[in-house]
């Protein structure tokens, strides 16, 4: 199967599952046998202003411009890497408010869209957290809320926050900087980018962000009590 593009990946109808405890895994997970096709697809562009695929296909940059990974789209081959999203479908249920897990429809109320976020400390807080908080992960539905408190290893200090206004603000990945006989070498570290910055051109996108505002934190418990 070829690569998914980064705003039509395949999005599977509802969570696959994995192992003999059938835990499920969400759709926006990524799978060890959805590999990159990054180098030595990646290349410079031949006007020297960023970045390019060597045979670049519709799709392999979003409407901003940006690039982004190329992955295969093979949703349930090998095994699942739940701290790895897939480039396409995090993309897609993002865009579409869907939820990460079983790509239905998110959970959406009068105080806006659910979004589970990992706790930061108290002092790191500015005073008006969350609004203003970067997400890379999709909104979820209430069921699917209630699966990731009970499965979800890496959840550790969940924190369940409606955004009535969750607004598109960029994207994270990695920058890649030409060298002095036009090669390309990564920074090391990966970043989060805003749409419009001067860097975007060297800049190749894994996962959509966005900005969480007008937000709400919300007892998650109560909710599916009363759901």
């Amino acid at each position: 199967m070829p690569a998914g593009g980064p705003g039509g990946g395949t999005v599977p109808p509802g969570p696959l599952t994995w192992g003999p405890n059938r835990l499920p895994v969400p759709v926006a997970a990524a799978w060890s046998a959805e590999t990159l096709e990054l180098a030595p697809a990646l290349t410079i562009h031949p006007h020297g202003t960023g970045l390019a695929y060597r045979a670049e296909r519709p799709g392999d940059r979003d409407r901003h411009g940006v690039l982004w990974l190329r992955c295969r789209d093979t949703p349930g081959q090998g095994r699942p890497q739940f701290r790895a999203m897939h480039p396409a479908r995090q993309r897609a249920a993002m865009l579409n408010r869907l939820c990460q897990v079983c790509a239905g429809p998110a959970s959406r109320t009068s105080r806006g869209w659910l979004f589970l976020v990992q706790h930061t400390e108290t002092r790191e807080q500015p005073a008006d957290w969350p609004d203003g908080v970067l997400c890379t992960k999709p909104p979820i539905c209430l069921p699917c809320a209630a699966l990731a408190l009970r499965h979800c290893p890496h959840l550790t200090e969940p924190v369940a926050i409606r955004s009535r206004k969750p607004r598109v603000w960029g994207v994270f990945g990695g920058h890649y900087l030409p060298t002095t006989d036009n090669r390309l070498t990564q920074v090391p570290d990966d970043a989060y980018l805003s749409y419009g910055s001067p860097t975007a051109p060297w800049f190749v996108a894994q996962q959509l962000v966005v900005e969480l505002q007008r937000c709400t934190v919300i007892d998650l418990v109560a909710e599916l009590a009363a759901a």
